[in-house]
């Protein structure tokens, strides 16, 4: 199971990663397409938090980032996923709960792997977001679906 979600964080990485380089190369106004790649790589990390127990979170989920900023981040997010992943004991992986508080400071109990599914779902939800904007703006979409990342063999 641990292979299967290192393999999703791989994939969710390189996901993430072809936004930045698509909008660089397209040239035009991109602040809502910003916004979301923010709010991923932001959100990403939050999770991660509350998955290491720590309460502390200083970052607000929507504040847009530059993009070189973003990449930074980018792959600060996912270095740290893959550490927490590796880390996490093969025998109760699939077992192991989390308790955090939501933003509303309400107390909720969760297994791991389905806060960690929620983050895979969460970024590729925004990520066809993103790919709305620059469609209706004639531009192509940006492939990041997970046959584009496996038959790219990575």
């Amino acid at each position: 199971m641990k292979k299967y979600y290192l393999n999703l964080f791989n994939y969710n990485y390189w996901a993430n990663r072809q936004l930045p380089t698509a909008l660089k190369s397209a040239g035009n106004k991109i602040d809502s397409e910003l916004k979301l790649i923010s709010h991923i790589i932001s959100t990403q990390d939050l999770w991660l938090k509350r998955l290491n127990s720590t309460s502390v979170f200083l970052m607000d989920i929507w504040e847009t980032f530059p993009i070189q900023e973003i990449e930074i981040l980018s792959n600060s997010s996912s270095a740290n996923w893959q550490k927490f992943i590796k880390k996490q004991n093969r025998k109760n992986f699939e077992n192991k709960l989390c308790v955090y508080k939501n933003s509303e400071g309400v107390e909720f109990t969760n297994l791991q792997v389905d806060i960690m599914q929620h983050v895979i779902t969460h970024s590729n939800y925004h990520r066809g977001q993103i790919n709305l904007l620059p469609h209706n703006s004639k531009l192509e979409p940006i492939k990041t679906d997970f046959i584009s990342f496996r038959r790219g063999k990575n």
